[in-house]
């Protein structure tokens, strides 16, 4: 609060030493005009355009529906009735460098030509509700002191909020843009609401701040939206919004952000964004090449029934709370390279359509796959896994490769998978199930790792031991004379085989 104070103080005092300093050198005092000879002139349909000065009054639509005599008649007598219909700004308006001191309030205007409010400070509420500009609209370098309001507008032209500063709430609810709009650096101290927002054109937040809850739940983006280096200080909430080529590159999100059912139809790149609070992808759905490379999750990231629909890349990510990736389709490859789960990684009931690369990744609470589906090779190689990695039912239709990987305890029960290359002394505990047991040694004989195989049969031997410690004896020797004979038989073919 210190420093948007001390921000605040030095935005209004760069406004009014912009204006005042050079008068003072001349010895003038700055310029004051009456708000009723900006609206006459607005209403005449003459260039309206100001620079460094003093704007005293309300600007409000409401006067355009009356002469420009009736608008400068002082004391003002004329009664206004209310209307329904929009007001119409035929003239240019270009105010600059000023301070408009007095309430601004242009809802329901319709502005055929150039609106431009650079660089000016707006001390009331500003409100263009329900507005129409058709041609470009800028607002760069302006500060609004308290309410800026432009929900329901529509933007024709370039709208340009360049390093705005929003003191007060700002609302662009069920805004419209179709063209560029650019709130490059901008900064919004308190609320603000871009609920619905349509932009047809590119739209730039870059390195923009939002200091209060940012709301952006189901806009739409149709063309670029670059967020790279943005700030959100508070909840960010893009639920249900639409994205087309999306960027959140070096992206701080400090409180919860969520964009649970959001849908992004372009590419999107999230690289090295930091997530300090829970992040929701539930049911978000990625139709082009989705990267979340260096991303840092703090807090539990969930990513349940989200949906992939081309290359999917998590490379060197840390989820250091937990991630779920529960009933997630990943329809081409996904790729989790050197990746770190510290909390439980969840990818219960997943699908992998294509190669499903974990190599280097470090699971530190294990990680359930357990009734996932793997139609492609499965890499988890290099890794190093904690805790248990529950396999249980999980289907591989490919290879999968454990090589040069540790597993603290693994479960392999009901798992379907053709050639499983983990070797056994990879392996601390492997979680007793009788047909698991048989079809990891019977794995082992066919890639004829020999020492694996009588190393596992070994285990075997021992854990239906332990599993049957009140159990009669003649069924443990019984056990341990089958698998005897089988390694003889396995050997005499193998023996043949190579003949």
């Amino acid at each position: 609060m210190r420093l948007m104070n001390l921000a605040y103080a030095l935005v209004l005092f760069g406004l009014i030493f912009l204006f005042i300093t050079p008068r003072v050198a001349l010895g003038e005092s700055p310029v004051v005009v009456q708000a009723d000879e900006v609206m006459a002139k607005i209403k005449l349909g003459l260039p309206t355009e100001y620079d460094h000065v003093i704007i005293q009054g309300n600007l409000t639509s409401e006067r355009l529906g009356l002469t420009a005599k009736e608008i400068l008649r002082i004391p003002f007598e004329v009664e206004m009735l209310p209307s329904d219909e929009p007001m119409a700004a035929n003239s240019s308006i270009v105010i600059k460098n000023s301070i408009i001191d007095g309430r601004v309030d242009f809802n329901n205007t319709i502005f055929h030509k150039q609106v431009s409010f650079e660089n000016t400070f707006f001390v009331e509420n500003a409100s263009f509700r329900y507005s129409t500009f058709e041609g470009d609209v800028s607002f760069a370098h302006s500060m609004f002191n308290k309410t800026g309001s432009f929900s329901g507008s529509q933007f024709n032209g370039k709208a340009d909020f360049l390093q705005a500063y929003f003191n007060g709430p700002a609302f662009f609810i069920g805004s419209q843009f179709n063209s560029m709009a650019n709130f490059y650096l901008a900064q919004f101290c308190q609320v603000a609401s871009l609920r619905g927002a349509l932009f047809k054109g590119s739209a730039s937040f870059v390195e923009s701040q939002f200091c209060d809850y940012a709301e952006f739940a189901y806009s739409q983006f149709a063309a670029d939206a670059n967020f790279g280096d943005t700030y959100f200080a508070d909840a960010a909430n893009f639920i249900g919004s639409q994205f087309g080529r999306t960027e959140f590159n070096r992206t701080q999100f400090i409180k919860e952000a969520s964009f649970e059912g959001a849908h992004f139809t372009g590419p999107v790149r999230f690289l090295q964004p930091f997530f300090n609070k829970t992040v929701d992808y539930v049911s978000a759905q990625f139709d082009k090449d989705a990267y979340f490379d260096r991303a840092q999750f703090a807090a539990p990231a969930f990513f349940a029934k989200s949906k992939f629909n081309d290359m999917a890349e998590f490379v060197e990510c840390n989820f250091t709370a937990g991630a779920s990736f529960q009933q997630s389709s990943f329809l081409i490859d996904a790729t989790f390279n050197n990746t770190k789960f510290i909390g439980p990684a969840d990818f219960n009931s997943g699908y992998f359509l294509g190669f499903a690369d974990f190599g280097g990744s470090q699971f530190g609470d294990g990680a359930d796959f357990s009734n996932s589906s793997f139609g492609g090779p499965a890499d988890f190689s290099r890794s190093n896994i904690g805790g248990i990695f529950n396999l249980r039912d999980a289907q591989f239709d490919k290879n999968v490769y454990f090589e040069s990987s540790r597993v603290n305890a693994i479960d392999l029960s009901k798992t379907r998978y053709e050639w499983l290359f983990l070797h056994w002394n990879s392996i601390n505990r492997l979680e007793f199930d009788e047909a698991a047991y048989k079809m990891l040694i019977n794995n082992y004989k066919r890639l004829q790792w020999q020492q694996d195989s009588n190393d596992c049969s070994s285990s075997y031997i021992g854990a239906i031991q332990t599993e049957s410690a009140n159990g009669p004896s003649w069924i443990i020797n019984a056990v341990g004379s089958i698998f005897s004979g089988a390694n003889s038989g396995d050997k005499s073919y193998a023996n043949q085989s190579r003949k």
